[in-house]
């Protein structure tokens, strides 16, 4: 087909230029040529020449020659690369190359804030793709090809997208300047060696590879590395632990220590004229000194900055140039409370590890306070270890997340961005590719929608809208969990996406894909519920199909082959087929790609063993209020939850039912149970609009507090902790009820729960996930029973054992029971028990009104 013109596309900071005169004006002149149309590829004759300059660096070469190849497959006609002075043809190169095209007027070569900058001018001789570095120059190839309908969606190249044009004409005139200049998303458990190159040119054309590299990684046990002989004629350089010089940290307060790292950091800038920064981070974990003088110094933050301040000053008194970097994360997450940033260290706050009860917008604001005027952004997209490649559990497969962060992080000054990632392209490829773009532009933002439907279309085309389906059934912000239901779904989008292909090779590749991914899904469902001898049998089965599909990149192989009987002491991979086993020895490696015939048998096999459910949420509206007397609840005790007091973690939230008022409640906290360095457990107490908070030590001290009640009714009250454990303690009488949501409610009472099935409930439904325990029908026989398996659950009920109470009893630490065709709540006792107004108001219809007065 014949493409459109391509036009200006988004200029930042410039606009596109007025053409001023009809003649273009000479190269040789102080001003750059006039924008203006060009062809570079004419539906008859020769495609114009990619040229470089004679003394072009290699990757500006290689930059040419991308060019002319996807020109190229574009057109189908390649275009010659040859060497010149870039007046005419399609110029690739640097400011400095090709000095003859006076670049450097819009171009800054010598600014490193600045080193992605590149400019697309057309001219009537040709077009300048020209950057004001080479990896810049690199850029200014993809930004131009990406204006010609080029994506590189995912790493794998089926997820390539090449545009055919029969002509190309052009006229640009734009400079592209990123809005982080640092923009990583880094796989944490690194791949496999054949997988490598796809990811390095997935970075490279989807412009996440940035001319300054800034470095924050921990570096303490490198340098620990790097001076054995040294630190082991030397002790007194290490960290005091316990009597002991043995910590991976530094005693940061002995001079000569300081002096030694000072030296090594400005020999590494000598060493490497292209070193741009140096990572002076900490290593991970504690172990920082306890000797009296690195007391005397402050918290750790202010031993790291204090050593980190020291290097950047002699790296810039003696080179004058360079940056030190390193995170604002664990021990040294807080803002130093002595020390001011100095200007040549760059600090990178961590979005999670933090101490202290900071939040990341807390410690961006009090970091810039402390001087830190560069800084950036240590992200996790995905851990494998935290999430395991299941559909919407990492950051990643959130695009709400990604759509609200990336621009408010940039708005309070970030400017570098490195994303902690995985490589599971089946359930956040989306998310890292927009991502990407948003790292870029943070305008990206606006056109999200337009940005997804355009994946959609390009990489599905007659399919869209059934891979449309699997998508939001996977998208992080809607919280999906494992369940059959959840597979039946994507197994029927998948199938009805191979229907709508048709002819379409390359789209039925694509859905392969991420029926590979859902069968990976299934298998890790059946692995987790797994028991005894089935656990290895399970394990071996997701091994097997995550090494054999680990050249698609949908789930990271890697990470789970080599991690997941590490932390798993049940499951182990026989003698031989251990990870760094080569296949022609492993029985359990077998790298032969599916097949779309064996592709399809897994969709069949899929839709027949994980039916759909027809489960409609119930949402129950209307205030909480007493329900025991209203709805003629016996008064049962609970002999193994006998005491108002309950433990747990996170961020909980518990509704209180307070009868009598004016009164004056005790309500006894202690937090810091797992962990004391967390920070303050916050408390709030809420009624309505009004709120009151306190901040209690993370000490293991019972603290009561005192809530003044003025009016008796509905009261809220949550606690935040850090994941430190806090337990409650509250007055016995208090109507006491908890929600029970889609979040695991870090849980660590025992006993029987209460709730309520009301009238006309014809099945009990919801979701469980790694729960083990046994559901009790009204006359406290059992109804069903868990062992940990991940899934939705519908349980009958019988005739007259609606309009009663339930009960459920097991452990609900890290898991997930969310009640969803009956009112969400559970309470110790029967007359604790809270239910919605509405519930209470509808099976006691002869009540003119509740017993106390809605609000």
């Amino acid at each position: 087909m014949v493409s459109p013109l391509v036009g200006i596309g988004q200029a930042r900071p410039y606009v596109r230029w007025a053409v001023r005169a009809l003649l273009v004006p000479t190269l040789l002149s102080a001003d750059l040529p006039l924008p203006g149309e060009v062809s570079l590829v004419p539906r008859d004759g020769p495609p114009m020449a990619v040229v470089t300059a004679a003394q072009a660096s290699a990757l500006s070469g290689e930059a040419a020659c991308e060019l002319a190849a996807m020109i190229g497959a574009i057109t189908g006609r390649r275009p010659e690369l040859r060497s010149g002075d870039g007046t005419a043809g399609v110029a690739v190169g640097t400011v400095t190359e090709s000095p003859l095209l006076n670049a450097a007027i819009r171009l800054d070569a010598n600014d490193f804030l600045h080193g992605d900058d590149h400019l697309l001018l057309s001219h009537t001789n040709g077009l300048l793709l020209i950057g004001a570095t080479p990896t810049a120059a690199r850029h200014a190839v993809w930004s131009f090809l990406d204006r010609l309908g080029y994506r590189r969606f995912f790493p794998a190249p089926k997820w390539e997208i090449i545009p055919r044009h029969a002509e190309l004409r052009v006229w640009l005139d734009a400079v592209e300047s990123p809005d982080y200049l640092n923009r990583r998303i880094w796989y944490g458990w690194g791949t496999w060696p054949e997988n490598q190159e796809e990811y390095r040119v997935w970075c490279i054309r989807n412009r996440t590879v940035s001319a300054f590299q800034l470095n924050t990684g921990h570096a303490y046990d490198h340098i620990l590395r790097r001076f054995k002989m040294v630190f082991d004629a030397h002790p007194e350089y290490l960290g005091l632990v316990g009597g002991e010089r043995k910590s991976s940290k530094f005693c940061i307060s002995n001079p000569e220590l300081r002096a030694l790292i000072v030296q090594y950091a400005v020999n590494a800038f000598r060493e490497d004229p292209t070193l741009s920064s140096l990572s002076l981070d900490p290593s991970d974990g504690g172990g920082w000194c306890e000797c009296e003088v690195c007391a005397a110094l402050g918290p750790p933050t202010d031993r790291a900055i204090l050593l980190a301040n020291e290097a950047a000053e002699a790296v810039r008194r003696e080179l004058g140039r360079g940056f030190i970097g390193l995170y604002a994360y664990n021990y040294h997450s807080p803002p130093p409370t002595r020390l001011r940033v100095h200007p040549a260290v760059i600090v990178s706050v961590a979005t999670a590890f933090l101490k202290g009860g900071w939040t990341v917008d807390g410690l961006i604001e009090s970091w810039r306070e402390k001087g830190a005027a560069l800084f950036g952004i240590r992200e996790y997209y995905s851990v494998n270890t935290w999430d395991r490649d299941r559909p919407g559990s990492a950051r990643g497969s959130n695009l709400k997340y990604l759509a609200d962060t990336i621009p408010r992080y940039h708005s309070m000054g970030a400017r570098f961005l490195s994303a902690e990632s995985s490589e599971n392209w089946g359930p956040n490829g989306l998310g890292y590719y927009l991502a990407a773009r948003m790292l870029w532009s943070t305008q990206e933002v606006a056109r999200l929608d337009e940005r997804r439907e355009e994946f959609l279309s390009m990489a599905f085309g007659p399919a869209r809208e059934a891979m449309d389906r699997f998508y939001r059934l996977i998208e992080g912000s809607q919280r999906p969990r494992i369940s059959r239901d959840l597979l039946g779904r994507l197994y029927r989008a998948t199938a009805d996406a191979f229907e709508r292909a048709g002819d379409r090779a390359d789209v039925r590749a694509r859905i392969g894909d991420l029926v590979l991914y859902t069968r990976y899904v299934e298998l890790y469902r059946a692995y987790s519920a797994a028991r005894g001898d089935g656990r290895q049998a399970a394990y071996e089965a997701l091994i097997r199909h995550a090494w054999r599909i680990r050249r698609t990149g949908m789930v990271h192989s890697y990470a789970l082959y080599r991690d997941l009987a590490n932390r798993d002491r049940s499951v182990a991979p026989p003698p031989g087929a251990e990870w760094n086993v080569p296949e022609a020895k492993n029985p359990w490696k077998q790298s032969s790609p599916f097949t779309e015939e064996e592709i399809r048998t897994l969709v069949e096999d899929g839709l027949r063993n994980n039916p759909t459910l027809e489960i409609e949420p119930v949402y129950w509206d209307g205030p909480l209020r007493p329900a025991a007397a209203a709805l003629g609840f016996p008064a049962v005790p609970n002999p193994r939850w006998s005491e108002p007091i309950w433990q747990s973690r996170g961020a909980q939230t518990l509704w209180v039912w307070v009868p009598v008022a004016p009164t004056t409640l005790i309500v006894t906290v202690t937090s810091g149970l797992i962990y004391t360095e967390r920070g303050p457990v916050q408390i709030t107490w809420s009624y309505g609009a009004s709120e009151i908070a306190w901040s209690l030590p993370p000490d293991r001290q019972p603290h009561p507090i005192e809530i003044a009640v003025a009016e008796a009714g509905l009261y809220r009250i949550q606690f935040a902790d850090g994941m430190a454990a806090t337990r409650l303690a509250w007055p016995e009488g208090l109507g006491v009820t908890f929600p029970t949501h889609m979040e695991p409610r870090y849980d660590e009472g025992s006993g029987p729960r209460w709730f309520y099935v009301p009238r006309g409930t014809r099945h009990v439904t919801g979701y469980a996930a790694g729960f083990s325990g046994t559901l009790y029908g009204p006359d406290q026989k059992p109804r069903h029973a868990w062992r940990g398996e991940d899934d939705h659950f519908t349980i009958p009920v019988g005739e007259g054992e609606d309009g009663d109470l339930w009960s459920f009893d097991g452990s609900l630490a890290k898991r997930v029971f969310h009640l969803l065709s009956v009112p969400p709540f559970f309470a110790r006792t029967p007359q604790e028990l809270l239910l919605p107004e509405p519930v209470i108001l509808r099976d006691r219809p002869a009540l003119s009104e509740p017993e106390v007065q809605p609000r």
